[in-house]
């Protein structure tokens, strides 16, 4: 039992002993949980199951109740990452309709949850080689559907006439590039920036790069519904946007 997948993106079955869905879900996120922390210190190659059970608190053979071995573990790390992305940025966007808005929001939307899996992102970036081959193409199937997240934005912003015509699909490795960024240098940036200020510094860059002369001209109109004083020139010439989405009422 215990089928592994996230909105029907792939059909992956991680097989447990266990017959109860919702006490699977639990432990199996509790394994996780602990995984996560021992691969980032000893390496997944390095951790037995016996580690990992170790550091949840159960034994080894309840374990194996839920997977039957360390690369399923592996697996549902990865799973857990998408989970939180397909969960969180839908919920993020819901009443943001304007495409500008839209696109700020998807970006921090997705930082915000990248933020919320700082372990388990850096993980998955140093050990995905490390999944046999249908696992390693189930995740990056859902590293593309997930990708559609932050699209769907960027092709509205397009459409409407406020970025100029771009690379959709690269534009959007580069974005989750800028989030995923953030764990895998969590280290260093979390000394010298918070995550609102490392958001706000990624998405005016961006933002520079992408907007029409319409673009900045709506943008602005947002920014003095939304803010109450004139957003600062950057050396460019052009005003640099306050990005930090908000909700209009």
């Amino acid at each position: 039992m215990g089928a592994a997948g996230t909105k029907g993106i792939v059909n992956i079955v991680i097989e447990s002993r266990i017959e109860d869905p919702e006490r699977i879900e639990r432990r199996r996120e509790q394994i996780v949980r602990a995984a996560v922390r021992r691969f980032a210190v000893d390496g997944y190659h390095r951790t037995t199951i016996k580690d990992i059970a170790e550091t949840a608190g159960i034994s080894s053979g309840l374990i194996y109740s839920y997977v039957k071995d360390k690369e399923d573990v592996l697996f549902l790390v990865f799973l857990l990452i998408f989970r939180t992305y397909q969960r969180e940025i839908p919920r993020k966007l819901e009443g943001v309709t304007d495409p500008l808005l839209r696109f700020c929001t998807v970006v921090r939307a997705y930082c915000e949850a990248v933020d919320s899996n700082v372990g388990a992102t850096v993980v998955g970036y140093h050990e995905s080689g490390s999944l046999r081959p249908e696992l390693r193409k189930a995740v990056q199937e859902m590293e593309l559907e997930t990708n559609k997240l932050i699209s769907g934005p960027i092709e509205e912003c397009v459409k409407a006439g406020y970025f100029r015509s771009v690379n959709v699909d690269l534009l959007s490795f580069r974005l989750v590039f800028l989030a995923h960024g953030w764990a895998l240098k969590h280290w260093h940036f979390a000394r010298i920036v918070s995550l609102d200020g490392y958001i706000e510094e990624g998405l005016s860059s961006f933002l520079n790069g992408l907007l029409t002369p319409s673009g900045w001209q709506h943008w602005q109109s947002l920014m003095s519904v939304e803010t109450a004083g004139a957003p600062a020139r950057p050396a460019a010439g052009r005003k640099r946007p306050a990005v930090k989405a908000r909700r209009r009422q």
